[in-house]
């Protein structure tokens, strides 16, 4: 997380070191250790977990140009090319030639935008009294209810991707013992990815779902799977079958019952940011302002490069 200030303290630090509060220019704020209870666990961003980022310079923004020629539309935006369609082949005779085809390149605009989480004020003499450290609530807090944020726009647009596509990408899995639904669910994600000729990536699903998994027998996975999973549960597992899993709590998001599948990333997504999450601080009087935001880009070149399973 970066940290993006105007005239604060060289350490902003609540509790004991709030006498150096308001001292200089600050970096970052020093981390407290204290005792404190936490009233909710906090995810790191699906997306995040799912796709590598790059973070682009002026330089590689494109503007927006109206059929007319003249841009109106500051909006930054960047444009990325999507491969052109295979050539066909076939048989010639040794004197012939094959078909001429022209070709037109085709390409993507990826817009960019802004997430700012909520401006928070505080005074001083209040943050005297907090133990816990401010440092840590904000990473928490601020900082992965964006990601959320990120996480809640790319979701909807898969769920209109598979609506739009349901006859290959969207596939129903009849329930019968949870061990068998996961082992058929998993099975039938693989096979729709290769009808659409797409190589698999990671896979997308609830924890509990993952969890479900662990009902599995010796001879669905071996006795070597079987005994660590024995031991350690599902944690610190990330494939399954071969393929990276991403598991999330997010519940309000990916439903237990739901799966995805998704390409490898070249195949069917760009993600940038102009500028990663940043934190502003400043002071006025005795008053701390800060609040953290960051602008994304996120552009899905190819539709057919995620499936939904539904477990029924």
């Amino acid at each position: 997380m970066n940290i993006e200030t105007t005239k604060v303290s060289t350490e902003l630090i609540n509790s004991s070191f709030c006498d150096k509060v308001f001292n200089g220019q600050i970096k970052e704020a020093m981390e407290n250790s204290s005792l404190y209870i936490r009233q909710k666990l906090y995810e790191d961003g699906i997306l995040r977990r799912l796709f590598e980022s790059r973070t682009v310079t002026s330089d590689e923004l494109d503007p927006i140009v109206e059929p007319d020629g003249v841009s109106t539309d500051d909006q930054p935006s960047i444009i990325c090319e999507i491969e052109p369609d295979a050539s066909q082949a076939t048989f010639v005779p040794f004197k012939g030639t094959g078909e001429r085809r022209y070709f037109n390149g085709k390409r993507f605009r990826i817009p960019f935008g802004k997430i700012e989480a909520e401006r928070i004020t505080k005074s001083k003499f209040e943050l005297m009294t907090i133990r816990m450290p401010i440092t840590d609530w904000l990473k928490e807090n601020q900082v992965k209810m964006i990601q959320e944020e990120e996480d809640s726009k790319f979701i909807d647009t898969l769920n209109e991707i598979v609506e739009d596509n349901a006859a290959g990408q969207k596939v129903t899995v009849t329930t019968s013992t949870a061990a068998n639904t996961f082992k058929d669910a998993f099975a039938e994600g693989m096979k729709a990815m290769t009808r659409l000729r797409l190589p698999l990536g990671k896979v997308l699903m609830h924890k509990n779902t993952y969890i479900d998994s662990l009902k599995l027998k010796t001879e669905d996975i071996g006795f070597a799977p079987q005994e660590a999973r024995f031991n350690r549960g599902v944690e610190g597992e990330d494939t399954f079958l071969g393929l990276p899993v991403v598991t999330t709590i997010k519940d309000n998001l990916v439903k237990e019952n739901e799966l995805f599948f998704f390409t490898q990333p070249e195949f069917f997504i760009k993600f940038f940011f102009l500028q990663d999450a940043t934190l502003f601080m400043k002071t006025e009087a005795d008053l701390i302002h800060f609040h953290t935001y960051e602008a994304p880009g996120l552009g899905i070149g190819n539709t057919r490069g995620v499936v939904k399973i539904t477990l029924e």
